[in-house]
C-alpha cells in the first residue's frame, strides 16, 4: 500500500514539474514580440534621450494601429462545377466578423497596407540610426541613467520586432493583391451570366460588387497548381457558395459596412514579397 502511495505521489510531483515547464515555456513565448512600457509622460530632461524615447513610443503605437486596422481581412478562394461540367473559381475577402468585403474596400486596403507599411518601415530605419547616439548619451543622465536606460535599451527591440511585424502584414497584402488581380483579369462580366437556378438580378449585383469569378480551363499544369494550392482553394456546391455570400453581404449592408467600388489601385499592388527583406 505504501509503495502504491509513493508511486502515486511521485507521478503527481512529476506531473506538476512537467506542467511547470510547459507553463514556463508558454510564459516565455508570450513575452516575445513587441514590448514597450513607457507611460508616455515621464521624461529625463535630456533632449536627445527624450526625443529617442518619444520616437520609439510613436513607432510602437503606429505598429499596433497598423496591425489592428490593416490585418483584418482574409482571402478566400473556392471552386465549383455547374451542371454543364464547367469549372469556376470565386475569390472574395471576409473581415474579422466573417462578413463579405466589397471589391472597392479590398482595393483600398491593399493600397493602405502597402503604402503605410512602407512608410513605417522607413521610420523604423531612421529610428535605428538614433539608437547608438541615445545609448552614448545615457551616461550624461547620471543617477537617472538606470531609470531611463531600460527605455533606451528597449528601443532596438521595438524597432526589430515592429519592423518584422509590419513586413509580415505587408507581404501578406502584396500576395493578396497579386492573387486578387490574377482573378480579376480573367473574371466573367457578371454572375448573372452563369445561369444558376435562383440567381436573380439583386443577388448577382451583390456578388459582382464583392467577388471575382473566373472560368477554370484545366490542363496538366493548372491541375498541378490547383493541387499545390489546396490549402486555400476548396470545391463546393455553387448554390451553397452564392447563398452563403449573399447572406454575408446582406449582413454587411445592414451594418453600413458596404463600400462603393474603388478601382485604379493596380500600380500600388505591384511588388515581390521577397524584395521586402
Amino acid at each position: 500500500m505504501k509503495k502504491l502511495l509513493f508511486m502515486a505521489l511521485a507521478l503527481l510531483v512529476l506531473g506538476s514539474q512537467t506542467q511547470a515547464v510547459a507553463d514556463n515555456k508558454q510564459e516565455k513565448k508570450e513575452k516575445k514580440g513587441l514590448k514597450w512600457d513607457w507611460d508616455g509622460k515621464t521624461l529625463s530632461g535630456n533632449t536627445e534621450i527624450d526625443t529617442y524615447i518619444k520616437t520609439i513610443d510613436t513607432l510602437y503605437n503606429k505598429v499596433n494601429s497598423y496591425k489592428d486596422s490593416i490585418d483584418l481581412y482574409e482571402f478566400h478562394s473556392k471552386q465549383f462545377t455547374l451542371d454543364d461540367g464547367k469549372k469556376y473559381e470565386i475569390c472574395y475577402m471576409l473581415d474579422d466578423k466573417g462578413q463579405l468585403v466589397s471589391r472597392g474596400t479590398v482595393n483600398w486596403q491593399c493600397v493602405r497596407a502597402i503604402m503605410q507599411g512602407t512608410n513605417i518601415v522607413l521610420d523604423m530605419t531612421n529610428a535605428g540610426l538614433m539608437s547608438a547616439n541615445a545609448a552614448l548619451t545615457l551616461p550624461n543622465l547620471g543617477l537617472k541613467a538606470l531609470k531611463f536606460g531600460k527605455y533606451v535599451k528597449g528601443g532596438p527591440a521595438v524597432i526589430s520586432a515592429g519592423t518584422k511585424a509590419i513586413k509580415d502584414v505587408r507581404k501578406k497584402w502584396i500576395r493578396n493583391s497579386q492573387r486578387w488581380k490574377e482573378v480579376k483579369s480573367d473574371a466573367i462580366p457578371n454572375a448573372k451570366s452563369l445561369n444558376i437556378p435562383g440567381m436573380d438580378d439583386a443577388l448577382a449585383a451583390k456578388l459582382d460588387k464583392c467577388c471575382y469569378i473566373k472560368r477554370i480551363v484545366e490542363t496538366d499544369e493548372t491541375a498541378q497548381v490547383a493541387k499545390s494550392e489546396n490549402d486555400i482553394t476548396e470545391s463546393t456546391d455553387a448554390t451553397t457558395i452564392f447563398s452563403d455570400l449573399a447572406q454575408r453581404q446582406e449582413a454587411a449592408e445592414k451594418e453600413g459596412q458596404a463600400a462603393e467600388n474603388m478601382e485604379g489601385a493596380d500600380e500600388f499592388m505591384k511588388g515581390d514579397p521577397d524584395d521586402l527583406d
